[in-house]
C-alpha cells in the first residue's frame, strides 16, 4: 500500500495545531523539524516559480504561507551567495531541499564599545538535502552561505514574519548594523 504524500497543505495544518497549543520556541522547533524533515523529502511542495531567483537577482525569497504566529517561505541562494551573521528575534526552523547550504552559527558578546560585539564561531555546518536546522532565541544568530555554483533551495518556517521585522547584522570586524528584511517577491 502506498503511503500519502505529506503535503505543504498538511504542514501548515500541524504548524496550526502545535503553534495554537505552544508557546516555548524550545518545544515549537522540537515538534515542527521533524515534520518539516517529512515535507523537504517531497521537492515538488515548493511551486517551480519559486523554487529560482528573479533574473539578475543574488537571492529569491517567497510567501508560502502567513499567518499570525507563524509563517513559511521559500528562499533560494543563489551560487556562492552569502547571508553574513544575523539574528531573527523568533524561533525558527529551515529544512534544504536541493543542493545544498553552509550555516555558520555565532555567540555573541556585547563589546565595550557601542555597537560592536565579538561573534564567537560555535559550529560551522554543512547542509545537505533533507538536512534542518532550529533557531531558537539565544542561538539564533547565523550567517549562510551556498558554497556551489548552483542554487540551493530551503524552505524557512519562523515564528514572526521577517519582512519588517527590526533585527541585526554583523559585519566581520563585529560592527553592528540595523536589519529589515524586505519584502517577499510575490507579495
Amino acid at each position: 500500500m502506498a503511503t500519502a504524500t505529506y503535503t505543504l497543505g498538511d504542514f501548515i495544518a500541524d504548524l496550526d495545531r502545535i503553534t495554537r497549543d505552544e508557546t516555548s520556541p524550545h518545544v515549537i522547533t522540537e515538534r515542527v523539524a521533524p515534520l518539516l524533515a517529512k515535507l523537504v523529502k517531497n521537492p515538488g511542495v515548493v511551486p517551480g516559480e519559486f523554487r529560482r531567483r528573479p533574473q539578475g537577482q543574488p537571492r529569491g525569497r517567497y510567501m508560502l504561507h502567513r499567518a499570525p504566529r507563524f509563517n513559511v517561505t521559500a528562499v533560494v541562494w543563489g551560487p556562492r551567495e552569502t547571508a553574513r551573521a544575523h539574528n531573527h528575534e523568533t524561533w525558527g526552523v529551515i529544512g534544504v531541499i536541493d543542493n545544498e547550504i553552509e550555516e555558520t552559527r555565532y555567540r555573541v558578546e556585547e563589546g565595550a564599545q557601542a555597537g560592536r560585539a565579538t561573534l564567537a564561531v560555535k559550529t560551522v555546518m554543512h547542509h545537505t538535502p533533507g538536512a534542518i536546522s532550529c533557531l531558537v532565541p539565544g542561538d539564533e544568530v547565523h550567517a549562510m552561505h551556498n558554497p556551489t555554483d548552483r542554487d540551493t533551495v530551503e524552505i524557512h518556517v519562523y515564528g514572526k514574519d521577517l519582512s519588517g521585522l527590526k533585527r541585526k547584522t554583523w559585519d566581520a570586524d563585529g560592527t553592528e548594523k540595523p536589519l529589515i528584511t524586505p519584502k517577499y517577491m510575490n507579495c
